[in-house]
């Protein structure tokens, strides 16, 4: 998963401020020292990947599975009126556009079967303030 979110945030253009995605991958306590932030760009944030192998009974690797979470976030300020705004302003964008290409992404750039994808808004997360969407997966993948 670390190596297929990379992919899908390092997507390059050739316009730096039309590239899609800053992108983090880190445990929870080093996720507060984020600070590379562009403005009006989604950040993707990686927890740690479970990565579980499923054998046949010869002993071969026949699929894995990955699960964790991440969020893709946007810089908000911490001020800023009510939920509402945030929802319009952050959250609503996040889920009708950048959320939908990753799932794309994972679907035909990199043929997976999503058996778990479990969304939850967040709010004023991590010192930096960002507001978004959290992503539970559980990814199968064949070998």
């Amino acid at each position: 998963m670390y190596e297929i979110l990379k992919a899908i945030a390092a997507v390059q253009t050739g316009d730096p401020a039309a590239d899609q995605f800053g992108f983090m991958y880190a445990r929870r306590d080093f996720q507060n020292l984020y600070n590379e932030l562009e403005p009006n760009k989604p950040v993707i944030v990686l927890d740690p990947v479970v990565i579980d192998s499923n054998f046949s009974e010869m002993g071969v690797v026949e699929s894995v599975v990955y699960s964790g979470s991440f969020m893709i976030l946007m810089s908000s300020d911490i001020d800023e009126t009510d939920y509402d705004y945030r929802y319009q302003n952050y959250i609503k964008p996040l889920l009708t556009g950048a959320l939908l290409t990753i799932k794309a992404s994972l679907i035909c750039d990199y043929p997976s079967t999503i058996e778990v994808w479990r969304t939850t808004e967040v709010i004023n997360v991590l010192d930096y303030n960002f507001d978004g969407i959290l992503i539970n997966y559980r990814i199968l993948r064949d070998a």
